[in-house]
């Protein structure tokens, strides 16, 4: 009997892929020769397991012998239709079918590069299958991206977009005025574009060549449509033909060429999806958020500064007025005196008595200036004892025994480191 892995059948896709991944990996650290195994299969797988593999060669300037001919022809009809009025008749039936405006073969040509474009789509999905680490199953995109690739081939072929057009024109099943008939098709095909276009860009992401293509292709549809609408405001309308089929044929191989490369990048290169990487806009939008917010908070910490220097000058301004306040009121009492007595007294005891006045002068002047020094030297003392820089003073452990010393420079040393982690949080 033949056994397998119990519960295998109902086990959902998502967590198979995780379980395969997580032993291919396990096997990965645990020896190099299973990293060579590895290696080796990978190899094995991308030589021969599709028969497209052998016509997709390894090196990627060889995939120009499919690419460079294509647009060599799509620049030949464009040369041909320059230049058939030379080599053949108006009325002939040459030029009607070297012509771009009446001739099918244009469309049939770009019909039949994109049925092409959408098969490596399809390839594609099928190369994304093989993924183990694609838990999200993000390969089912590619089957969105080749449906709306041979829609487009479709509508490109049998004009089915006008059909639908004339069709909702016919039937009234909504009525925009005269851009009925352009809107009834360019409405729809905006939308499945845009959702296609989308899916092959978050897809590609690994793949630099195949993405630069395709946004160079989404550009080149986008500027054929704009021709289409805005013709009449371009100048040579002769050549307005010519210049929008040159540029559909470039969108055209520009797909052709996006899809044919990750199809080279996903044999040869790597199966799996990139990492995401955050994108450049959030970054720069991240690192001006944190520079605004350092520099916020930088201004909190400078205006808390300042106003912690205000603070003390005013202290030291009411220190000083109060000390000059102390010594303001012996000057009045003094001329008041002055003032009561008669200027005859004065004479008298200046004439009679000059030493004696002199020296209780000089006694009162010795006595004002030292009260004046100590004056100035009590707010220096009381500054000295109120010490800003740091915020536990030395001087309130005298008097203490030794444990309670300890035990008060324990708990700075706390509030000190406190106050670090604080403001490291602050500024990160």
């Amino acid at each position: 009997m033949s056994t397998g892995f119990a519960g295998s059948r109902s086990m959902d896709e998502r967590r198979r892929r995780r379980i395969a991944s997580e032993s291919l990996e396990s096997l990965d650290d645990s020896s190099d020769e299973s990293a060579s195994q590895n290696i080796a299969r990978t190899h094995r797988f991308a030589a021969g397991q599709f028969p497209l593999r052998t016509l997709i060669f390894p090196k990627r300037w060889k995939l120009s012998l499919y690419y460079l001919p294509i647009f060599l022809c799509f620049s030949g009809l464009i040369a041909a239709d320059i230049y058939r009025p030379e080599f053949a008749a108006s009325d002939s039936a040459l030029s009607g079918f070297l012509s771009l405006e009446h001739s099918p073969l244009s469309q049939f040509m770009t019909g039949a590069l994109l049925f092409v474009s959408g098969q490596f789509a399809l390839l594609i999905a099928v190369l994304r299958t093989q993924s183990l680490h694609d838990f999200s199953g993000r390969h089912r995109l590619w089957k969105w991206v080749a449906g709306g690739v041979f829609l487009f081939a479709l509508c490109t072929t049998t004009q089915l977009h006008q059909i639908w057009a004339d069709s909702v024109i016919e039937l009234r099943l909504f009525d925009w005025g005269p851009h009925t008939q352009l809107l009834a098709w360019l409405i729809p095909a905006l939308g499945i574009g845009f959702s296609v276009s989308l899916m092959a860009y978050l897809e590609m992401r690994g793949d630099r060549a195949g993405l630069n293509f395709t946004i160079i292709a989404v550009a080149a549809y986008v500027a054929s449509l704009t021709l289409m609408l805005t013709g009449n405001l371009i100048p040579w309308e002769t050549h307005h033909h010519l210049i929008g089929a040159g540029i559909l044929y470039f969108a055209h191989w520009s797909l052709f060429t996006s899809l044919l490369l990750h199809t080279h990048h996903l044999l040869y290169q790597s199966i799996d999806l990139p990492e995401k990487v955050p994108s450049r806009s959030k970054q720069l939008f991240a690192s001006y958020l944190h520079r605004r917010r350092i520099k916020r908070k930088a201004k909190q910490v400078a205006k808390a500064i300042k106003h912690k220097e205000k603070l003390a000058l005013q202290i030291i301004e009411e220190e000083t007025k109060a000390a000059s306040t102390d010594l303001k009121p012996s000057k009045p009492t003094k001329r008041a005196t002055r003032s009561k007595s008669t200027p005859t007294s004065d004479v008298v005891s200046e004439v009679t008595s000059p030493a004696k006045e002199k020296k209780p002068a000089s006694r009162s002047h010795k006595k004002a200036v030292p009260t004046q020094s100590a004056e100035k030297q009590q707010p220096q003392a009381e500054e000295k004892k109120i010490r800003v820089d740091s915020a536990h003073d030395p001087e309130l452990l005298k008097g203490l025994s030794k444990r309670e010393r300890r035990k008060l420079q324990k708990q700075w040393r706390e509030e000190e480191r406190q106050k670090t982690t604080q403001q490291e949080e602050d500024w990160s």
